[in-house]
């Protein structure tokens, strides 16, 4: 145990006492700044059902503000983790941190092709130092800037945008117009297959349509986004000739729902016929779903 703990010190002191002068060979030590790369503001994701409409603020900077500058950075995007195909985003960025934006027409152009469900793009950037010693953000070998540059609490060397299917509700439509709708199926049979029907996008979370009755009234359609479900509160629709008509939706359907990617959007309606003094609850006729698509 003692030689053992003896050759334990020689071997710390050899390695400790080792200088550039005893080995020409060792390079010098390079300091080249830690950048950050971080989200802002906008879209959090594309939209694979409307890339194009894509538009998000991102920030380039350094992890130590007060360090040493590099002379540039060069903001640069790979898509799908292809590190053998990497664009130009941004050129000579020599103040930090800088604000910069992407849109997905950005993207389609830099790329040749539009973006599709699934597609992934990383943001990093390339560091000139003031030597000109140049250091990719997605070298084809090794690791950008060194091993282990990413770990820092609080780094974040790239930022990645990713097409996925989420509801928004201007996908199905600008908030405040009225969009043409194909009717997919009413179980109700006020509206046959393939019919088109005006529906008001009223703002984030509502949307709205109406029955072929007398004096209809809108059936407003509530959108959760968290779980793409749909509901509708009780409403006096309208009436067909002395009958009048009550809706509200069925809690128990599994066809109250939004299908983002088909820009498609279904609720189970219960159908009520109300009294003559229109005053609810009214005698229910049963559960009606109806389904619609964006044309």
């Amino acid at each position: 145990m003692k030689k053992l703990l003896i050759y334990g010190f020689m071997s710390l002191f050899l390695i400790s006492s080792c200088r550039k002068s005893d080995n020409v060979n060792v390079p010098d030590f390079i300091k080249v700044p830690l950048p950050t790369v971080k989200k802002v503001s906008g879209d959090p994701t594309i939209s694979s059902q409307n890339p194009d409409g894509f538009t998000a603020k991102y920030s380039v900077g350094l992890y130590f503000p007060d360090g040493d500058k590099p002379a540039k950075f060069d903001v640069v995007v790979i898509k799908n983790n292809n590190v053998k195909v990497v664009k130009l985003l941004q050129a000579d960025v020599t103040t930090y941190p800088t604000e910069l934006t992407v849109t997905g027409l950005q993207l389609k152009a830099l790329f040749g092709a539009s973006v599709a469900l699934g597609d992934r793009f990383d943001i990093g950037v390339d560091i000139t130092l003031s030597n000109g010693k140049k250091y990719l953000a997605f070298p084809e070998v090794g690791v950008a800037y060194g091993a282990g540059v990413a770990s820092p609490a609080g780094s974040s060397t790239t930022t990645r945008y990713e097409a996925v299917c989420t509801f928004k509700m201007s996908d199905y439509g600008a908030i405040g117009t009225v969009v043409p709708y194909t009717v997919i199926a009413d179980k109700w049979a006020d509206y046959g297959p393939g019919e088109t029907v005006d529906v008001t996008i009223i703002d984030a979370t509502h949307l709205s349509f109406t029955y072929p009755a007398s004096n209809a009234l809108p059936i407003v359609v509530t959108v959760n986004p968290a779980n793409n479900t749909t509901s509708v509160a009780a409403v006096n629709y309208g009436n067909y000739g002395s009958q009048y008509f009550r809706v509200d939706s069925d809690p128990t359907s599994s066809l109250n729902t939004v299908s983002p990617c088909e820009l498609t959007f279904s609720v189970a309606l219960r159908q009520y016929e109300l009294p003559a003094t229109k005053l609810p609850p009214g005698t229910l006729y049963g559960t009606y779903p109806i389904s619609f698509k964006k044309k």
